[in-house]
C-alpha cells in the first residue's frame, strides 16, 4: 500500500489519497502498523498543532512497513523569512499561515530543515535525503521543503563496511584497550592498532590502508586514551547511515586538563567562538570547524578524495612551538573544512578521555586524588599524610 496524504484533487498512479479536507483521518491513521510501504505527505504536517507535530510523524513511521519510505513536504519557513527580507513579491500570508478557505485550511506549525531533520532522525529514519515532486502540487512550490527517508529494517546491531583505526602509546597503560576489544567486536568493526613516535604521519598512513577496500565505507578513528561503549559505535555509525550528506562526526569529550570540549565554532569573522546557546547542545548534529580523533567515524569516499598531506604542525609566526601554533591535528580540520567538507559534533554522544592521577594516603588513609597539573602546580595536596 502506497498513501498520498494531502492529495486534493490529485490522483498519482498507484497511490491511494487521502485528504482531511474530504473527510479522511490522517492521525491517527486507521491502517494497521507496519502495513504501508510509502507515505507521501505533501503540506499537511503543518496543519496539525506545534505540540502534536512530532507525535503525527511518530504515528506515520509506525504504519511503515520494514524498510518503507516517507516523504515529508512543508512550507520552508527560513526561504520564507528569508525571501521577505529581501523584499521579494510571493504571499507571505497563505504561506505563513495557510489560506484560511475552511476551517482546516490554516497552518499551526512551522518547520526549516534543521527542525524536520531532528525529528526525523530521532524517530530513526535513515537515508534521508530531498525529493522532487512528480505533481503539480504544493510540493512542487519553490517554498516547498521536501524531506524523504527510510524506515530501518530492523536495529542496527553492527556497523556494515566499517574499519577503525587505534592509536596505541609505545608505552604506559593499555587496559583502556578493552573499550575497543568490547565495542569494535560487538558491532563488527574491523580495527587495526597502530604506534610510533609521529603520531601525525602514524595515524595519516594507517587511516589512507583502511582505504584499499573499495568496499569501505566508514573509517573510524580511535585514540588510545578515549573511554567508549558500543552504543556510541552505533550511534555515530547510525547518523552516518541518516545523513548522507554529513562528511564527519565527533561525539563530545574533553579536552585533557582543561574545562572545555574538543571542538571549534569559528565565527563568520574567522575567529574561534566562545560561547553558543545551550539549546544547541540538544541537537542530533551541530556544524563544528574543529574536533578530535578520540572516537570520529569519517566517510570512507570523502577521505579518498582528500588532498595531501593531511597533517601538517605548524609552528606560530616567530617559528616557535608556543603560543600560536597549529598542531597537526588542528591543521587536519582546517585543510578538511577548506576543502569543502564538512564536520559535524554529536551532542548526544559522550566519551570519556583518560588522565594520568596520583593517589595519596590522606591523614586518616583514605585515598586522595590529584591530576598531575596540579601537583605540578601546587605539590602534594593538602590533607596528604606526610
Amino acid at each position: 500500500m502506497k498513501l498520498n496524504l494531502g492529495a486534493g484533487e490529485l490522483e498519482l498512479e498507484g497511490y491511494e489519497s487521502r485528504d482531511g479536507a474530504k473527510g479522511d483521518c490522517l492521525y491517527p491513521l486507521p491502517d494497521a502498523d507496519g502495513s504501508v510501504e510509502t507515505i507521501r505527505a505533501s503540506h499537511c504536517l503543518e496543519h496539525f498543532s506545534h505540540t502534536e507535530a512530532a507525535a503525527v510523524l511518530k504515528d506515520w513511521v509506525s504504519k511503515l512497513a520494514p524498510g518503507g519510505r516517507l516523504r515529508i513536504a512543508v512550507p520552508d519557513f527560513e526561504k520564507i523569512a528569508l525571501d521577505y527580507l529581501d523584499g521579494k513579491d510571493f504571499d507571505v500570508q497563505g504561506y505563513t499561515f495557510g489560506g484560511h478557505t475552511d476551517a482546516r485550511d490554516y497552518h499551526k506549525c512551522a518547520f526549516d530543515r534543521e527542525l524536520l531533520t531532528e525529528i526525523l532522525i530521532n524517530l530513526g529514519l535513515t537515508r534521508l535525503h530531498d525529493w522532487t515532486s512528480e505533481l503539480n502540487d504544493a510540493a512542487a512550490l519553490p517554498i516547498s521543503l521536501n524531506i524523504g527517508g527510510y524506515k530501518p529494517s530492523g536495529p542496527a546491531e553492527r556497523c556494515e563496511n566499517t574499519t577503525a583505526v587505534l592509536s596505541a602509546p609505545r608505552f604506559g597503560p593499555v587496559g583502556h584497550f578493552r573499550c575497543a576489544f568490547s565495542a569494535f567486536g560487538r558491532s563488527g568493526v574491523r580495527y587495526q592498532i597502530a604506534g610510533g613516535a609521529y603520531w601525525h604521519q602514524v595515524m595519516s598512513e594507517v587511516m589512507e590502508s583502511q582505504l584499499e577496500d573499495p568496499a569501505t565505507r566508514y573509517v573510524i578513528t580511535c585514540d588510545y586514551d578515549t573511554v567508549f561503549f558500543y552504543e556510541d559505535v552505533m550511534e555515530l555509525y547510525r547518523l552516518m547511515e541518516a545523513c548522507p550528506d554529513v562528511d564527519a562526526i565527533i561525539p563530545v569529550q574533553s579536552k585533557r586538563a582543561s574545562e572545555h570540549a574538543l571542538f571549534g565554532i569559528l565565527g563568520e569573522d574567522g575567529k574561534p567562538r566562545t560561547s553558543m546557546p545551550s539549546s544547541q547542545l540538544n541537537r542530533n548534529l551541530l556544524p563544528v570547524s574543529t574536533g578530535h580523533f578520540g572516537l570520529t567515524i569519517f566517510r570512507a569516499e570523502k577521505l579518498r578524495s582528500f588532498e595531501r598531506p593531511w597533517m601538517n604542525a605548524k609552528p606560530n609566526g616567530d617559528g616557535r612551538w608556543m603560543t600560536g601554533k597549529v598542531d597537526a591535528d588542528i591543521d587536519f580540520w582546517f585543510h578538511w573544512k577548506e576543502s569543502g567538507r564538512n564536520l559535524h559534533l554529536a551532542p548526544r554522544i559522550v566519551v570519556g578521555h583518560l588522565i594520568e592521577m596520583v593517589a595519596w594516603p590522606g591523614k586518616d588513609l583514605k585515598t586522595i586524588y590529584q591530576t598531575l597539573n596540579e601537583f605540578e602546580a601546587g605539590g602534594m595536596p593538602e590533607g596528604a599524610r606526610r
